[in-house]
């Protein structure tokens, strides 16, 4: 049995190689997505303790925030950025849950959240892209703590610009009223993981978090990808 699955093995790496997404080379069969030297390569952010103290601040005196979490300090040109791109523009769907799943790693292995809510695009940015990697990172959250996706708190009514251009202010600006909150007895006073892929300004995520706490008292703690402060 063990020949035949690495004679099979072979000829998927024939017909279908597996290359790491950060570096091109090729995968052993123990590696996923991203090789181990890449993989440990990689900014986490629980290798320096001031800027895990500095991101629990960004949402001090705007909005409550009972956590934040994040696994990648992130800045331009870096491998942080590559596989963020790869997920949020080059479809690369697997490599999103697989992300998601190092996500749920670094969280607390505790019953602390009763439900993970994904930070939703607009329904013709979702047509566009086809899929949602702030969902796609849920899906792998879910799969390392099991707790369950809720995807019908959270509405983008508007459609806003990019906000790779924007200033800090206009980025508050850009992102105001774009989101609305629903079925919220299925959250009230309870504590919701918000998740998306990177945390800049905050203002994205502080906009979901006030248009949940307009109307309902819950706990809310937020989990992202990379963290660029």
């Amino acid at each position: 049995m063990n020949i035949l699955r690495l004679v099979t093995y072979g000829l998927l790496d024939v017909f279908f190689p597996n290359n790491c997404e950060i570096c091109g080379s090729h995968l052993i069969h123990s590696e996923s997505f991203i090789c181990l030297k890449c993989k440990f390569n990689l900014p986490y952010i629980d290798r320096h303790p001031q800027m895990e103290i500095a991101i629990q601040k960004v949402f001090w005196g705007r909005v409550d925030v009972q956590k934040v979490y994040s696994v990648y300090n992130y800045q331009k040109g870096t491998n942080t950025q590559k596989i963020l791109q790869a997920i949020k523009y080059h479809n690369k769907t697997k490599l999103a849950i697989h992300l998601g799943e190092i996500m749920g790693d670094h969280l607390p292995k505790t019953n602390l959240f009763d439900c993970i809510i994904p930070v939703p695009l607009h329904p013709k940015k979702l047509k566009k892209r086809g899929y949602n990697q702030s969902l796609l990172l849920a899906q792998g959250i879910q799969k390392s703590i099991n707790v369950p996706i809720n995807t019908y708190v959270l509405e983008r009514i508007k459609i806003s610009a990019s906000q790779t251009t924007f200033s800090k202010y206009d980025r508050f600006e850009n992102v105001r009223k774009i989101f609305a909150a629903k079925n919220l007895d299925t959250i009230e006073n309870k504590h919701i993981l918000l998740v998306d892929d990177v945390l800049t300004t905050g203002a994205t995520l502080e906009a979901c978090v006030a248009a949940i706490h307009a109307h309902i008292n819950c706990n809310i703690s937020i989990a992202t990808l990379a963290v660029r402060i």
